[in-house]
């Protein structure tokens, strides 16, 4: 049942604003727009704003509309992105409308398939105005009319009502639903108000993975995802203790690193729970995972040691990566200078980080000549 006093955001409030995004990469007015799809221009005000969903429309209506603005020339991964931000407004409508106190646990839309990056960044939008990379990375037309939204983030009430929402399920699934306790943490800790770091550190209190050495299971990311949360709420201890206490084995850092690849889409096939992560023969090269790690080395994260260590994994396991991305291995040595000057990290993440650059002088590899 929805929540008293809380009307909740139009369904289609994530994508419709990347619809309006698609529309002025061709660039299209909304009077032409419609023009070329046959529909009026309500119609694509409807879409853009949320007020008639662009996802309730008939898939065969939506392949047609898809196709259409291709031709046109529409920017094709913001055009790709309208399925994350889909999934997104599923997310977000159960977040503010349904009421997390009775809706059946096996039910809710987190617990049937592990969540992408691309779908958690359209979900950030929302909740706390993370403009996504596909957005970012994109040349977008700034040419319009009035004022207008710069992003579709929720209004205060029903960013609270979200994160209310999730802190009433990360308690009721405690004990019965590993997936949907872990991912309702982990998008806790997205709360720009730091409001959810009550419950998150709740939830670490019930975990025993905190404070001592323990292998693989599925309560292994379920850790993971809190003590990431708590240091997104301004926490970075257990996230360290996480690092030093929880990669006990080979089985530890692998899951580690199938999950990144995963989460940047080295994996490219949906998974349905966590059981991926032990997989010894999932398939991904970690040409992209090296990139995306090389590139969040920065000391002002609040992630820094997660991914110092991740990287550090990865190199021992597929020690051929920075001879495949030379330009990365010298940004990589550039970015680790800085951060080991700065010396904020913890001694674990100095001690990994000097190893790898190290690793890297054998080699033959010299900082990168531009700024990073």
């Amino acid at each position: 049942m929805p929540h008293r006093g809380v009307s909740g955001p139009p369904s289609g409030l994530v994508t419709g604003h990347v619809f309006k995004l698609v529309r002025e990469s061709i660039p299209r007015s909304q009077e032409a727009l419609a023009v070329d799809l046959g529909v009026d221009r309500t119609t694509i005000q409807s879409w853009e704003s949320g007020r008639r969903p662009f996802t309730s429309v008939a898939l065969s209506q939506v392949m047609a509309v898809r196709n259409t603005l291709s031709r046109l020339g529409a920017n094709l991964a913001l055009l790709s992105a309208l399925d994350d931000a889909a999934e997104a407004d599923y997310l977000l409508h159960a977040l503010v409308n349904c009421d997390a106190s009775s809706m059946p646990l096996d039910h809710h839309p987190l617990a049937s398939a592990v969540v992408t990056r691309k779908v958690t960044d359209m979900l950030a939008w929302a909740l706390n105005g993370a403009v996504p990379e596909v957005v970012r990375n994109q040349p977008i037309s700034r040419s319009r009319r009035g004022p207008v939204a710069e992003g579709p983030t929720l209004g205060s009430p029903e960013r609270q009502t979200a994160f209310q929402h999730l802190g009433i399920t990360v308690e009721r699934s405690r004990a019965s639903n590993l997936l949907l306790h872990r991912q309702a943490c982990y998008l806790g800790g997205m709360d720009s108000t730091r409001g959810s770091a009550e419950w998150l550190t709740q939830a670490r209190r019930h975990r025993k993975y905190f404070g001592k050495a323990h292998g693989w299971s599925l309560a292994w990311p379920d850790a993971r995802s809190v003590a990431t949360s708590l240091a997104n709420q301004g926490d970075n201890e257990p996230l360290r203790d996480f690092i030093a206490n929880c990669h006990g084995d080979d089985s530890c850092e692998l899951a580690g690193l199938n999950y990144w690849a995963y989460w940047i889409g080295e994996v490219e096939s949906r998974q349905r729970d966590d059981l991926f992560m032990a997989d010894r023969h999932l398939p991904w090269s970690g040409n992209r995972l090296f990139r995306h790690l090389v590139g969040r080395l920065d000391s002002d994260s609040a992630f820094v040691d997660l991914n110092i260590h991740s990287l550090w994994a990865l190199l021992f396991l597929r020690r051929g990566l920075p001879h495949h991305d030379p330009a990365s291995a010298g940004e990589l040595m550039a970015r680790a200078e800085r951060i080991l000057d700065i010396g904020t990290v913890s001694p674990q993440s100095h001690r990994e980080l000097t190893s790898v650059t190290y690793g890297l002088r054998m080699d033959g590899f010299t900082m990168a000549r531009s700024d990073v």
